[in-house]
């Protein structure tokens, strides 16, 4: 009957409808958390090769998936994940300036290197930004994930919200197709990129997709030192196209200076007479043979606010159990 045909078409688009939702929620739960289908598989029960078929949308008949899509949908939902806050506070100087600058060209679609000796809050700024705008910025670690340029393009896929691939050649198409539909660039994000697996082929895979997105999607290799000796050794022939995109926008920074380390330092302990303030910094400063006065290593002064911080929690705790302690009896 015609009324059952229609109820029947109405159906399937529901079913239909349910199953992009999940694929979609699945897409984003797997960028956030950093897991892969396998080990989505691996907790949830159901088999990889039917995780792969039901993310890369494999054709179904009504009902076929619906299962598998309501599954994982109470699975996600009953293992949520935290939204993603602001790592911490993060502090004006003139290093976050620079990198701010940097990572705005990125942002419209531009293409750069950030670099630095470590303690320059590299990673810091990069995460914070990221946590900022998460609808905009892929913040990856190279070194969380081991990255070979498959396992680094099914991390974008996921984020973007691309179908699942096998193949480099089609998880490069649909990442292009995903970015061409956006309002707005992306900000592809690589940070700790010196432990990339293979710089060559991981770095002209990410140049093609540049390349192909026009400018849909901007590109920032982070790291240590080694990011700019990558650009300049002798193996430096066969990234002559990545150093003619990043000629203009390639940016070194170093820790703070001392007058800005000790602002950050009154802000976080409290005022402090200058010869304390100036002891408890002599520890963290460290020598730049690039620059002509050391900077201040970000990562060891906040261990040492931290100590201070720590110490005054414990007196302050012992000072009250003192108060607390009842008196003895003269007998």
């Amino acid at each position: 009957m015609p009324g059952d045909r229609e109820q029947g078409i109405g159906n399937r688009g529901q079913v239909t409808g349910n199953r992009e939702q999940a694929r979609r929620e699945l897409r984003v739960y797997m960028s956030r958390s950093g897991l892969g289908l396998r080990a989505i598989a691996d907790r949830t029960g159901f088999a990889h090769r039917s995780l792969i078929q039901f993310v890369s949308a494999a054709r179904y008949g009504v009902g076929e998936g619906a299962v598998t899509a309501a599954a994982l949908t109470d699975w996600m939902h009953g293992n949520p994940l935290p939204e993603p806050e602001l790592p911490g506070r993060l502090y004006a100087t003139a290093a976050t300036r620079e990198m701010d600058e940097l990572l705005g060209d990125i942002r419209d679609g531009g293409w750069g290197i950030l670099y630095g000796p470590s303690g320059s809050q590299k990673t810091f700024f990069l995460e914070y930004r990221a946590a900022e705008s998460p609808q905009d910025i892929i913040y990856i670690r190279a070194s969380a994930a081991g990255m070979r340029p498959g396992t680094l393009l099914r991390r974008i896929s996921a984020w973007i919200g691309a179908p699942y691939a096998q193949s480099i050649d089609a998880m490069r198409q649909n990442i292009l197709f995903e970015a061409r539909r956006r309002r707005s660039p992306l900000a592809l994000v690589i940070d700790e990129s010196d432990h990339l697996y293979s710089w060559v082929e991981t770095l002209e895979t990410l140049r093609e997709i540049g390349d192909l997105a026009r400018r849909k999607i901007g590109i920032l290799i982070a790291g240590n030192e080694k990011v700019e000796q990558i650009f300049e050794n002798r193996r430096s022939c066969y990234l002559e196209k990545w150093r003619a995109r990043i000629q203009q926008s390639s940016c070194r920074v170093q820790g703070a200076t001392m007058d800005e380390a000790a602002e950050i330092f009154t802000a976080e302990v409290g005022r402090a007479k200058a010869g304390d303030i100036r002891d408890a910094l002599a520890g963290c400063r460290v020598a730049d043979p690039r620059a002509a006065e050391p900077y201040v290593n970000m990562h060891r002064l906040f261990n040492t606010i931290r100590e201070i911080k720590r110490a005054r929690a414990k007196a302050g705790s012992n000072v009250a159990a003192m108060r607390q302690e009842p008196l003895g009896r003269v007998v």
